[in-house]
């Protein structure tokens, strides 16, 4: 499988190296073939037919957007979106508790996801995450409303955006460039009915609180969620793509919201 990942996506010299370095995939060699690519090159026989080799290319899923990796295979197969924001374990941990009913229904969600990034790839960053926070309080966004900082870059490198969903369930995330010099990094807490969740990527462990019981979690590294992406592509996995849309019409409010300075509606999407 060729793995194409476009310059600047995540860091993408480091990004490389977590990828070679995986030992869930098997990467036999990387070329760069011109200033605006990194193509890798996975040994992956389960994932080639009749001597062909899928090639896999990270780009935008919705059209006008970045962010939200699309893979599209070479022989025709269509695309699969990848949210690698939906494979790291702030989003994983979240989402078993919600699933085993650990903590009951989703009430409140609190998200952050700092990571080295311009003005310009912003709105790559926000429609990622927002993949993630809608899976998890599981209905759509009703309004959106957020204000920017220019953190490391004369624009808007940084947005904290409040959702309201229906039923009055509220989701706030920061997201956006970290510190110069800074690496990813990502918190979260979910409040739901019956308990919470707390995750802090600086902390060695998330914890739940449940049942008058506190569980350490494990977390992982900052590129896990893209190794993880790529796996689910090699497996046939994807994100469904009206959920992409989804996410793109609430990152269109809360763009729409740092330049007009109020709440703004989201956008019904169809499937």
């Amino acid at each position: 499988m060729r793995l194409l990942v476009a310059a600047g996506a995540s860091g993408d010299v480091d990004l490389e190296s977590a990828l070679i370095d995986a030992p869930s995939l098997d990467i036999a060699g990387d070329e760069r073939p011109d200033a605006q690519a990194i193509v890798l090159t996975a040994a992956d026989a389960g994932s080639a037919t009749d001597g062909e080799t899928p090639c896999a290319v990270f780009t935008s899923a919705v059209a006008g957007t970045a962010g939200l990796s699309a893979l599209r295979a070479d022989r025709g197969s269509g695309v699969s979106v990848l949210a690698p924001a939906l494979h790291r374990a702030p989003h994983s941990l979240l989402r078993a508790s919600l699933d085993t009913g650990r903590i009951g229904s989703p009430r409140f969600l609190r998200w952050t996801r700092w990571a080295p990034a311009g003005p310009d790839e912003l709105a790559g960053a926000l429609i990622d995450e927002l993949a993630a926070v809608l899976d998890l309080m599981g209905r759509p966004a009703v309004t959106a409303y957020a204000a920017g900082q220019a953190v490391g870059a004369e624009g808007p490198d940084y947005v904290t955006a409040i959702l309201t969903f229906q039923r009055g369930l509220t989701a706030v995330l920061d997201v956006g460039a970290a510190s110069s010099g800074g690496q990813p990094f990502d918190r979260a807490m979910l409040i739901g009915g019956n308990g919470s969740i707390h995750a802090d990527g600086r902390a060695s462990a998330a914890l739940r609180l449940d049942a008058s019981e506190s569980t350490p979690l494990d977390l992982d590294g900052p590129f896990a969620g893209h190794i993880r992406a790529v796996e689910a592509f090699t497996r046939g996995e994807s994100l469904d793509l009206d959920q992409a849309t989804q996410a793109a019409a609430v990152q269109d409010a809360v763009l729409a919201s740092m330049e007009s300075g109020r709440a703004e509606a989201v956008m019904a999407t169809t499937g």
